[in-house]
């Protein structure tokens, strides 16, 4: 008989009963709203042969004829990029007024509306949902019912038109809206009012209207999207290396400490937590990778997450974590698993976002309130986590990885940050089959138990069981 080892998965679902803070470290402006991480990720989208007929294309283009001194520029595009400004611009005529509404105002409106309006089309299907999503996200009303035939008009396109609309509102958004914005300032140059305010010479162009002789292609089946993600990085950290050092040190009978304010070497804490740093310009001991299997061996924690040593690297994790929301968007990733007929996994990722504003006080001299937006995923969104175990991993560092979860989920099941008012708290169901896992868990525990004082000893004094020293 031939025994093939192959990997073992577990898979744990966490359903968020607060709001999941999780901000994108990418983005770096100057505002003071922050945006939850985002991933890029191809996404399949309905295919359909449906397209404006010339006639309809020359009906928008009559309806909305374009200024002479800017005709060349929209000259040559196509007639879904030329409906995407056309929608853009009518949303601009419709809500920019001096002020501006919601969060189409200020200086950074325009910023605004194209991080929106790219947001809104990636889940819709439809123009008239995107309408609907791009006003939502932005909070602004109905528009006014002069408005109604106009918009609707643009709205009711032939489906396969829509869909190619959006495809441009998703991959050529800030083009799109500058061009708006451009048709938009200069068609406003026609009334005498706005020019007068605006210091300058009010002046009614002549127009031209465009013509567009191609009545569409099949669509692409996939478009680029910046799609809502949880960061496998953060669940590895969160749920199992920080609730698996705490566990360790539970079962030995020590504390942890401030790096450098406790018997334990900062090194030692700093490689059980984070995976520990190599010393600038440190040669690696002789017989390095034997010390990185000793010390793998004695502990099965560090087994199973890796780290460096103060010299050395102890090698691939034997763990490898991956995360999905589960919404719509990701379904087909959860193909085969019990999340994939969960009501969730039908959802928009983008039906699932929300805004929320906090305020710190002022002190009573009226000193140090500050105001603060962020995005957050509401509270009852489910995230899927896939914990793999590499072939030949042995039952111990298995056994390794169920007590760090049941400790996370027991202790601290938080998803994100800001945690300390309440964000991120989830509960936790494994949807693979855990009859194994009391064993497994009881195992670890056991063993840690019956080689306490070796194990407490490499970690004092730095060797780490293997006779060197190799953290400080």
């Amino acid at each position: 008989m031939i025994v093939y080892p192959t990997a073992t998965s577990d898979l744990l679902l966490l359903t968020a009963e607060g709001a999941i803070s999780h901000h994108d470290p990418a983005v770096q402006d100057k505002s003071n709203r922050s945006v939850f991480n985002r991933q890029k990720q191809f996404l399949a989208v309905e295919v359909t042969t449906r397209f404006a007929d010339t006639e309809r294309m020359a009906l928008v283009a009559q309806a909305h004829p374009v200024p002479v001194d800017i005709a060349d520029i929209l000259e040559g595009i196509e007639f879904p990029e030329f409906l995407a400004v056309v929608l853009l611009k009518t949303f601009m005529d419709i809500y920019n007024s001096m002020d501006g509404v919601g969060l189409f105002s200020g200086m950074e409106r325009y910023e605004y509306l194209m991080t929106r309006a790219r947001s809104a089309a990636i889940p819709s299907r439809t123009l008239r949902a995107w309408w609907d999503r791009l006003c939502r996200e932005l909070h602004v009303g109905i528009h006014g019912s002069a408005w109604d035939v106009a918009l609707y008009d643009l709205l009711s396109v032939p489906l396969g038109t829509q869909q190619a609309t959006l495809r441009s509102l998703c991959s050529s958004t800030l083009s799109n809206v500058a061009l708006a914005r451009l048709w938009h300032s200069t068609s406003k140059l026609e009334s005498e009012a706005y020019a007068q305010a605006a210091g300058q010479m009010a002046m009614v162009q002549p127009k031209r209207t465009l013509s567009f002789a191609d009545a569409g292609t099949v669509a692409q089946g996939a478009i680029e999207a910046e799609v809502p993600a949880v960061s496998g990085n953060t669940m590895r950290h969160q749920f199992v290396r920080e609730p698996g050092w705490y566990h360790l040190l539970c079962e030995l009978g020590l504390s942890a400490a401030m790096p450098g304010k406790g018997p334990m070497p900062p090194g030692v804490e700093a490689l059980f937590y984070n995976g520990g740093n190599i010393e600038a310009g440190a040669k690696a001991l002789s017989g390095a990778h034997g010390l990185a299997w000793q010390i793998r061996g004695l502990y099965p924690l560090l087994d199973l997450l890796g780290g460096v040593t103060d010299t050395f690297d102890l090698g691939e994790s034997a763990l490898q974590v991956a995360a999905w929301l589960v919404c719509a968007e990701n379904r087909p990733a959860l193909v085969g698993t019990g999340a994939y007929d969960l009501p969730m996994a039908q959802v928009s990722v983008y039906d699932m976002l929300d805004d929320v504003t906090q305020t710190r006080q002022a002190s009573p001299q009226g000193i140090g309130q500050m105001i603060q937006s962020f995005e957050v995923l509401s509270p009852g969104v489910q995230i899927m986590l896939r914990l793999t175990c590499r072939p030949q991993t042995s039952e111990l560092t298995r056994g390794a990885l169920i007590a760090a979860v049941r400790y996370a989920l027991d202790n601290d099941p938080t998803i994100g940050g800001v945690a300390r008012v309440g964000f991120g708290r989830c509960a936790g169901t494994w949807l693979s089959d855990d009859a194994a896992h009391d064993g497994l868990c009881q195992g670890y525990e056991d063993y840690l138990r019956n080689h306490t004082e070796r194990l407490v000893a490499g970690l004092m004094d730095g060797t780490l069981g293997t006779g060197k020293q190799v953290l400080t």
